[in-house]
């Protein structure tokens, strides 16, 4: 066997076994912090009862303590430091491989196999063909547990060994494990194969949804490119009003809502699927009015009649935590039984919403057939169908799965013939189950702050240190070094007051924050004005920085979970875009033909009034006949450099004196900008620049 083919086994091996490990721990993971009471409390417990009440020939505090604290580490997993969780299964089957089978064995070895450790011994490998339900991995830690306890009980004193051992219990002790895991196993496979033609048929699903989800996102992005171009031209052909134009893109806008929204559908039904839970990542808060009142505009009716069969009471309103498209895929559950339930004339389904102190409830009742008494109690469970035929029976389990991924419930009543009611119960939005969901999800989030500011620097890393979010605080000409890619977070705050120092780095830091889908977040303070050129491309949210410092927790908890306010007109106007450039007169100074011509017809494109020159004496010429904004020059030209004239202007005793001057250069050395600094001139951008940054930088003066 070659070395490649070794190692690709190797891998194989390892990865295989990786897996078993994972699979075992997301098997036990709903029932762990049962498990973890249980040892946490019982090793305790049962010390004072075989030491007192029952007193035994050997005892040990040491080995119990110890694992009711490694049980304990399971009851508390969720509150232990993230970086440990990705080594949770391998610390599981280590607990139990040392509180079960070896310190079962162990004990009742020491105990020279009494009656009272073999029936314990003998519990212990019932609860650990439970706990671990993988053959191989049960066999391979009893096998290695009890050899290491049979070597720390005896040591080499096999005599002593012969003589307690009693052979009757062995064949019990291997009939138990070896045929107990097998029953065990062929149920595992039962229900394992169950789940692989559900998730066989959710991928077969979402390849059937995604390939038209494709076409049609194609089909829109050419139709958006379209319609650009024709607004640009506006040439032979159709022409378009403005009205028709905003029109065609909102209905273009509301395609890719639709897209995303089906593609998000499928990536949660799958990951409910494939790990027998529902995702929470995309939870956030939501209005229950709009749910429902979306649901029902977007539900395939089979017929108009179904559509006005429904009545929706929206008098009132709560907030849910969850994730919209779960809820909405809920509800079609829901009204799709309906209708395969409805009878005879006048079918009617009645939606309300209804709040008390702790639950905010959803109540969906029809006058359909009903459910049976007897049946109701197990219309929940998985692959359970009842007066359908082909039918999965994941609709109603998985509605379930979704209430108690929101921290709520289902519940179902019924009158045979009369109608069905299902009760929603959701947590009220400030209820301290929310608060968990909320915990356990900041432990995934990420945030970038950009700037220097103590106070929201300390304020952020407090939060992030309780709350469990990777916080990274990097200074504006850091981030702008950085790749597009690199800006992968959940937030990224952006101090406007640091960016004032470094415009130039702020135009760069902007175009390359076009493809994060983070939250961005621009702290301002409202006693400042920014002369900065604000990207209105980008979705913003601004918060005023002092604001942030005092409600830190609340303002993080509003920006993760809920829908940012993106209005940038409660900034200082002079953030404010666009900004009407029409008239305002730029003056280009090089000495390079090229340069200035495509300069000018950039600026030009903006609305702005271009004038070339080709040295610094056309530029004094130009000041002496008319008014100008700005000028852009570049250093080394001929007859009059950049220097000289800047230096004449500021020296000169007129009204253009004072006009912004910015330098078009390629040195931008330290000492070469305290040199512009000296000739009066007020900035600087460097050659070669990118068409938007030249553009930020020429904007924020004028």
């Amino acid at each position: 066997m070659s070395k490649l083919a070794a190692g690709t086994k190797m891998q194989t091996m390892s990865g295989a076994t990786k897996s078993a490990i994972r699979k075992v721990y997301e098997y036990a993971e709903p029932n762990l912090t049962i498990v973890g009471w249980f040892g946490l409390l019982g090793f305790p417990i049962y010390y004072y009862v075989w030491s007192y009440l029952f007193p035994q020939p050997y005892e040990s505090a040491l080995l119990r303590g110890t694992c009711s604290v490694l049980f304990a580490v399971l009851v508390f997993r969720n509150d232990l430091p993230s970086y440990i969780h990705r080594y949770m299964p391998v610390l599981y089957l280590f607990i139990l491989s040392l509180c079960l089978p070896f310190f079962f064995s162990y004990m009742m070895f020491k105990n020279s196999w009494s009656d009272i450790w073999a029936m314990s011994f003998l519990v212990s490998i019932f609860l650990h063909i439970l706990l671990v339900h993988q053959t191989r991995v049960v066999l391979l830690q009893a096998a290695v547990s009890i050899a290491v306890a049979f070597s720390l009980a005896y040591g080499t004193d096999w005599n002593k060994a012969t003589d307690e051992i009693v052979w009757e219990y062995v064949p019990v002790f291997m009939f138990t494990y070896v045929f107990g895991n097998l029953f065990y196993f062929r149920n595992q496979i039962e229900h394992e194969s169950r789940v692989s033609i559900a998730k066989s048929f959710g991928a077969s699903i979402a390849h059937e949804m995604r390939n038209p989800l494709a076409a049609l996102k194609v089909s829109v992005e050419v139709l958006s490119s379209i319609l650009n171009k024709h607004q640009a031209q506006r040439s032979e052909g159709i022409s378009l009003s403005q009205k028709e134009l905003i029109m065609a893109r909102e209905i273009l806008d509301d395609a890719n809502g639709v897209i995303e929204s089906g593609n998000e559908a499928i990536d949660l039904l799958l990951t409910s699927i494939d790990q027998n839970r529902v995702s929470t990542s995309t939870f956030k808060k939501h209005s229950m009015k709009s749910i429902v009142e979306s649901a029902l505009v977007s539900f395939a009716y089979k017929s108009p009649q179904d559509k006005q069969s429904i009545e929706f009471k929206s008098e009132c309103d709560f907030d849910a935590f969850g994730s919209d498209t779960l809820i909405k895929y809920a509800l079609y559950n829901l009204l799709k039984n309906s209708f395969c339930s409805k009878h005879g004339d006048g079918f009617k389904i009645d939606i309300c919403l209804k709040k008390d102190g702790h639950y905010n409830h959803l109540i969906f009742r029809d006058n359909g057939v009903g459910i049976p008494a007897d049946v109701i109690q197990d219309i929940f469970g998985d692959f359970y169908t009842y007066g359908r035929k082909r039918s999965s029976g994941l609709g109603l389990p998985f509605c379930k799965k979704v209430m108690k991924s929101l921290g709520g419930k289902i519940a179902c009543r019924s009158e045979l013939g009369l109608w069905t009611e299902f009760t929603l119960s959701f947590p009220t939005y400030e209820s301290d189950v929310v608060d968990r969901i909320k915990m356990d999800l900041m432990k995934s989030k990420s945030v970038l702050f950009i700037g220097s500011n103590g106070t929201v620097s300390r304020a952020l890393n407090e939060h992030a240190f309780y709350k469990g979010f990777r916080l990274i605080n990097v200074s504006v000409d850091t981030a702008a070094t950085k790749e597009a890619y690199e800006f992968e977070f959940d937030l990224i705050f952006v101090d406007l007051d640091d960016s004032m120092n470094a415009t130039d780095k702020f135009a760069d830091l902007e175009n390359k924050l076009h493809f994060t889908e983070a939250h961005l977040v621009y702290l301002y303070d409202q006693n400042r004005s920014y002369p900065l050129p604000v990207n209105n491309e980008l979705r913003i949210c601004p918060i005023e920085i002092n604001k942030l410092s005092r409600e830190c927790g609340s303002a993080l908890d509003a920006l993760f979970f809920e829908s940012p306010n993106t209005h940038m007109n409660i900034l200082p106007h002079q953030l404010q875009q666009p900004k009407d450039y029409q008239g305002k007169t730029i003056v280009i100074a090089d000495d390079n033909h090229s340069v200035r011509a495509y300069t000018s017809l950039l600026l030009e494109q903006q609305g702005f009034v271009v004038v070339q020159a080709k040295n610094g004496q056309d530029v004094l010429d130009t000041l002496n006949n008319q008014y100008v904004d700005l000028i852009l020059m570049d250093i080394e030209m001929p007859s009059l450099n950049g220097l000289e004239a800047a230096e004449r202007i500021r020296q000169s005793k007129t009204e253009y004196a004072n006009v912004p001057i910015v330098a078009h250069t390629g040195d931008n050395s330290v000492t070469f900008q305290d040199k512009l600094q000296e000739f009066g001139i007020n900035d600087y951008i460097a050659k070669p620049s990118s068409a938007d940054a030249l553009i930020n930088k020429i904007t924020s003066w004028v």
